[in-house]
Order: C-alpha cells, then sequence, then structure tokens
C-alpha cells in the first residue's frame, strides 16, 4: 500500500487518481521531468527523471511519468509540476538526484571532423552526460528543480541547465477554481507541462554524435542563455494561460554559469546543424512569450490543443562586444508562433501517447541582409515534430517520430546549401528492466536503441542518408 500524501489540497492532483483507479491503475508520485542540453547549450535534449521527487513523495516513477521516466508527465505529473513542485509525504529528504549516460553511435558516413579524443565513427562515450539536480519543496506554496550538467563530448566541463523556481497557489471566485503560478526560469517553454513545446519533446535523449533536426526556431535555442519569468494560471483544470518575458544574461553570469555564447543564426546557420549558439549574438531588451491552450480528460483519454509564441530580438554580436556584421545597427527580429495538441490513453496494462507541435517563426534581418550575409530581408522557417509512443506495463516502450523542417530559399543564409530543409524519422525501442523502478521508488534504469533516418539533409536529399546514425544508451537515475 502506498502512503497517503499530506499537503495535498490540489484539485488536479485528486482527479488524476480518480482517472488512474478507473483503469485500474494506483497513483504513485515521482520524479519529475526535467531537462537536460547536454553541455553549454550545444546539444539540445529534453529533461530527465529527478529521484527527489519520489523520496519527497514517497511514491514510484510511473505516478508522475509515462514510462516510469521523464520527462513525459501524466495528468498527476502535471498536477504536480503546477503545484509548484510542493506535494510531499511530510518526511524529511534530502533534494538532490542525480543522472549518469553512457552511450554508442555509429554513424552511415564517417565523421571527418570528431570531436578531440573521438574516432570518426563507432563512438563508445562512456560518459555522455552526468547531472546533478536540487530538486524539491522550498515551502508549502514554493518549490524548486534546479539542474547542473556535465556533458563529454563538448564542452567537457559543468554548466548550469534548465532550472526552474516557482511558486503556486490555489485560488476561487464563485464557480471558478484554479491554480496562480510565477516561474523563474532559464528556458523558454520549460514551465510547461505538455511534451509537445521544444523544452519537453522528444527525443528524450540524444547521440551527441548525430547531425541533429537541422536548423530550429530561435525559441528552441535560447535556453540556458537567457533568465525569464512567467507567471501562469489553470482555470477549472481546463484552460492554461501563461505570460512571461526573458533576457539576455550578462557576460559576468554567462562565463560563471558556463553558458557559452547567446544565440546568434545568421553567424551560424551555414550548414544546418541546428546550433545557433555558436555565433555569438546578444538578445535585446526583454522577449516576451506567452502560451494558451485547452485540456480535457474523457475517461481515460487526455488531450490539449495549444498555442505557444515569442517575439525576439537580436543583435548580431559576440559576446564580447566585438561585431560580427556591419556595426552596432537595427536588431534582427523572430517572431515565433506555434501550434501544439497532445493525446493521451491510459488503459490497465498500457499506455499510449501523441505528441505534435508545427512552429513558425518569421525572420527580420537588418544588419544581416545590408551585409550581404543574408540573400533576403526577410525568411521564414517552419518545423514539425509529431511522435507517437506505446507503453506496456511502464517496461517496454516503442516511439516513433517524425521530423520535418522547410523555410525560405536563401543562399547566403545556407551557404552551401540554398535552404534548410530537413527531414526524417526516428525509431526507439526502450526497455525498463526493472519495470517502474530499480529495487524500490527512486531509482530507475534505461536501455535505449534510436535509429535516425534521414530523407533530406540541409536542403538536399543526395547524400542525405549519410547521416543516419544508430545510437544505443545506458541512462540510470538515482
Amino acid at each position: 500500500m502506498n502512503k497517503p500524501l499530506a499537503n495535498h489540497d490540489d484539485p488536479r492532483a485528486s482527479d488524476a487518481c480518480r482517472r488512474w483507479q478507473r483503469a485500474g491503475r494506483s497513483i504513485r508520485s515521482s520524479l519529475l521531468g526535467l531537462a537536460t542540453l547536454a553541455g553549454a547549450g550545444l546539444l539540445a535534449s529534453p529533461a530527465h527523471a529527478v529521484p527527489a521527487f519520489a523520496r519527497q513523495t514517497g511514491q514510484d516513477c510511473v505516478a508522475c511519468h509515462v514510462g516510469g521516466f521523464g520527462p513525459q508527465l501524466t495528468p498527476f505529473g502535471r498536477a504536480f509540476k503546477l503545484g509548484g513542485y510542493t506535494l510531499s509525504n511530510g518526511k524529511s529528504h534530502i533534494p538532490l538526484s542525480a543522472m549518469l549516460v553512457a552511450s554508442y553511435t555509429h554513424t552511415t558516413d564517417d565523421n571527418p571532423a570528431p570531436p578531440a579524443g573521438f574516432s570518426a565513427n563507432d563512438n563508445v562515450t562512456a560518459l555522455q552526460q552526468a547531472s546533478v539536480f536540487l530538486a524539491g519543496r522550498l515551502s508549502s506554496h514554493m518549490g524548486v528543480l534546479a539542474q547542473a550538467t556535465y556533458s563529454d563530448p563538448g564542452s567537457q566541463n559543468v554548466a548550469w541547465d534548465n532550472s526552474d523556481l516557482r511558486y503556486a497557489r490555489n485560488y476561487q471566485f464563485g464557480k471558478t477554481t484554479g491554480i496562480f503560478g510565477v516561474s523563474v526560469n532559464n528556458n523558454p517553454t520549460v514551465s510547461d507541462v505538455w511534451n509537445t513545446v521544444p523544452a519537453w519533446q522528444f527525443g528524450f535523449m540524444t547521440s551527441p554524435f548525430g547531425a541533429g533536426p537541422g536548423q530550429t526556431p530561435m525559441i528552441e535555442d535560447l535556453g540556458e542563455h537567457v533568465l525569464g519569468v512567467t507567471a501562469y494560471t489553470l482555470l477549472d483544470n481546463h484552460w492554461y494561460v501563461e505570460f512571461g518575458a526573458y533576457h539576455q544574461l550578462s557576460n559576468w553570469w554567462g562565463d560563471r554559469l558556463h553558458a557559452g555564447g547567446p544565440a546568434d543564426p545568421i553567424n551560424s546557420a551555414a550548414g544546418a546543424g541546428g546550433d545557433l549558439q555558436a555565433g555569438g549574438g546578444v538578445v535585446s531588451g526583454y522577449a516576451p512569450y506567452w502560451r494558451l491552450n485547452y485540456s480535457n480528460t474523457v475517461g481515460s483519454n487526455d488531450y490539449e490543443v495549444g498555442l505557444v509564441g515569442m517575439d525576439t530580438k537580436v543583435n548580431p554580436q559576440n559576446p564580447n562586444g566585438a561585431t560580427n556584421i556591419i556595426g552596432n545597427g537595427p536588431d534582427e527580429s523572430y517572431h515565433d508562433l506555434g501550434v501544439d495538441a497532445s493525446y493521451q490513453y491510459f488503459g490497465i496494462s498500457s499506455v499510449w501517447t501523441v505528441n505534435g507541435l508545427y512552429m513558425r517563426e518569421r525572420q527580420n534581418f537588418t544588419q544581416s541582409y545590408a551585409s550581404g550575409a543574408t540573400s533576403n530581408s526577410s525568411d521564414t522557417l517552419n518545423t514539425m515534430n509529431v511522435n507517437a509512443a506505446y507503453w506496456y506495463q511502464n517496461t517496454y516502450g516503442a516511439t516513433i517520430q517524425f521530423f520535418n523542417t522547410v523555410g525560405s530559399t536563401d543562399p547566403y543564409l545556407y551557404s552551401p546549401s540554398t535552404s534548410p530543409q530537413t527531414s526524417g524519422v526516428v525509431w526507439e525501442l526502450d526497455w525498463n528492466p526493472f519495470g517502474k523502478s530499480w529495487t524500490n521508488p527512486e531509482k530507475n534504469l534505461r536501455v535505449g536503441l534510436q535509429y535516425t533516418t534521414y530523407n533530406k539533409y540541409a536542403g538536399s536529399s543526395q547524400g542525405a542518408s549519410g547521416n543516419n546514425s544508430l545510437y544505443l544508451y545506458l541512462w540510470t537515475a538515482i
């Protein structure tokens, strides 16, 4: 028998428990999904499970996470996060966790310029990633989730990773009930509770040697380089609204947190590698972020549809102030608008999930066009990610993801290519050998086998399959 939870005043959590009971399952609360950007923003990889939350609640991993590992949340997991990470069984615990990842990667074509210390192919990374988490309840209305990560290959240092400090409390006006919260975080969309937005998309673990999805919109490339505050509310357990703004980290803080250089797509677009941090632009002023969605539960089915958006202005400079293009002229602007949808079915022994996001970005270039760095004064970038997963007894999982990126033809921006078009499919099989948890609720182990195929890469189908990769990983969380 699971022990009753103290301080459990969130009506959404109670609703989630009843839904799972009707499906023949008992709710066991635990880990919250986190994000890991491997290294100083170099390898975007969504979040992972945090065993400190299992110790805080005294429950198993599967209460909050589909498949027993993060970041894919159940209804109960979403309620736990919206409630500020404060749910507790009343017992003392150490609010620290750790995760380790080892991996092997084989690509169809050899890498002509592998990272120092690695081979052109068939690389075994004994320690691809190591993370330490501070995760837990700070008061009855406040909690924190903060991560520091070492990655190899990459920066090979410890950098701050996705972090989220939040305050939340329930309210009621007449017949309307809800929850209000404030999040201080360092990555747009990390405050969200659905696995559609960029911070939480599949793949939850990715190869450090893979080609990646190609060019990505600005909203995906600011993590760890900015700090923001957002306020959110959930009305009647259906309507979710969030607004906030993000500001560039100072050089002083960026150096001490090993956050790397801020974003500058213009100086890193060539090659369509998706790493927009390398060029070193500076976010000007405050970048507004907003989120609106509707969610509902019908029997054992949960679904969500919504919108997400962000407007960012970037001055294309190096972090040290040296100008990369033509001087301190007008800012470049990036307007992101996304449409997302999610579906979950919780059966007696099976869980089905489908997540999708379509994002459109309008890019307005000023300095870049005037200096000849782009062929057009404005471009568009459209990305789509859709994935479906099946889990049996939270032990055996299978996921398929389709990704597609298209955009304006711009030979100068994407040289030696002419467009960012990249598309492919990711196939993954997962096995949790110990099922829902590793001998007790706060430990777990996963073995994953992932294969990525490319139909087009960097605007061309010729040679795209050379980027195909086989990725085997071993992931443990304690």
